[in-house]
């Protein structure tokens, strides 16, 4: 999920405002804020981590991890509904239309060829089971009788059992349950920082020439992502999906661009009042600290650039550096 907003540039007007300090070549929000945001207090935030509300903040991360990661346990029965990834292979090589992820399928249904479902019974949640199989000899199509290997993998069954932090850890790169348990502490603290700034503040109104382009911004990303997918425009995704392009975008606007712009709006606006900046150095080192963590040498900027967006880049820039500040300036106790 992109948080990519974009922006109307206002003139050297905006300067004249105390306290705003507009960067001249910044892509997103260079507008006075004071119009548009209603600061609540953002200085200050007081965190109690002893707190019932921290504790519930706490178990939100946690939750979060399990599901992000899919840590659950407990085996297949029949009768569960499973979701699963697999890929079907003749002779080593994917066949149409044998390959999903994410997949629910309640065993026992009989959606699947004979043994498929039978073959997951039992097997625990997480792991890779193989299925070779034969196709009936009344299947309808190229697969009529051939032999054929399922290799799917189990997410989770509709019984989800999170694992415990104990049990999982180490799957997510942490050498110590206590170095896992002490960065979920630090993303609590995070999020509470975050979610008491945006509660505090008021979003007045957004600003049309904004939501237009970030409409434009995410009409033209869904485009290249159908074309790539499904090998569909969009007029042919829209008509398939029952929706006109009006409803479309109402639908988008509504849900997804509004909500992004109001929490970037809060945190430009809060950057613009304490006077500081973004650059575009700020954004090379940006780009230069995500080539360096993909692990991928054959990364490139252009390659970071296509597929973030320089906004986007920017946006990560400006939060990280409004979030340093307000919680230096924060009371965690």
């Amino acid at each position: 999920m992109k948080r990519i907003l974009s922006v109307v540039l206002v003139l050297v007007l905006l300067l004249s405002f105390a306290g705003c300090k507009q960067d001249k070549g910044r892509k997103l929000y260079n507008l006075n804020l004071d119009k548009y945001v209603e600061l609540g207090d953002y200085m200050g935030i007081r965190v109690d981590t002893k707190s019932a509300d921290f504790e519930k903040a706490t178990n939100e991360v946690i939750a979060y991890d399990v599901e992000a990661n899919l840590l659950y346990k407990g085996t297949v029965a029949k009768g569960d509904t499973v979701n699963i990834d697999f890929v079907g292979e003749k002779d080593g090589v994917a066949f149409e239309g044998g390959t999903a992820q994410g997949y629910d399928l309640k065993i026992g249904s009989g959606t699947f060829i004979p043994g498929f479902e039978e073959g997951l019974v039992g097997a625990k949640v997480g792991t890779v089971v193989s299925l070779p199989l034969t196709f009936p000899k009344d299947y309808g199509n190229e697969l009529a009788g051939q032999k054929v290997v399922f290799t799917v993998k189990i997410n989770y069954t509709d019984k989800k059992i999170a694992q415990e932090p104990k049990e999982y850890y180490k799957k997510l790169n942490y050498k110590t349950l206590e170095d896992y348990l002490e960065n979920v502490k630090e993303r609590a603290i995070e999020e509470t920082i975050i979610a008491m700034i945006l509660e505090n503040a008021k979003v007045k109104k957004h600003s049309k020439t904004d939501l237009k382009n970030l409409y434009n911004y995410y009409y033209e990303t869904i485009e290249a992502n159908v074309k790539t997918t499904y090998n569909m425009t969009m007029k042919e995704y829209l008509e398939k999906i029952k929706k006109t392009e009006e409803d479309f975008e109402t639908e988008i606007k509504e849900d997804q661009i509004k909500p992004l712009m109001e929490q970037q709006m809060v945190w430009y606006a809060i950057l613009d009042k304490e006077g500081m900046t973004v650059t575009g150095e700020d954004v090379e080192a940006k780009i230069k600290e995500i080539i360096a963590n993909s692990g991928d040498t054959s990364a490139t900027r252009a390659d970071v650039i296509e597929q973030l967006g320089e906004m986007y880049l920017e946006s990560i820039v400006v939060s990280e550096k409004v979030f340093d500040f307000v919680k230096s300036n924060a009371a965690i106790i």
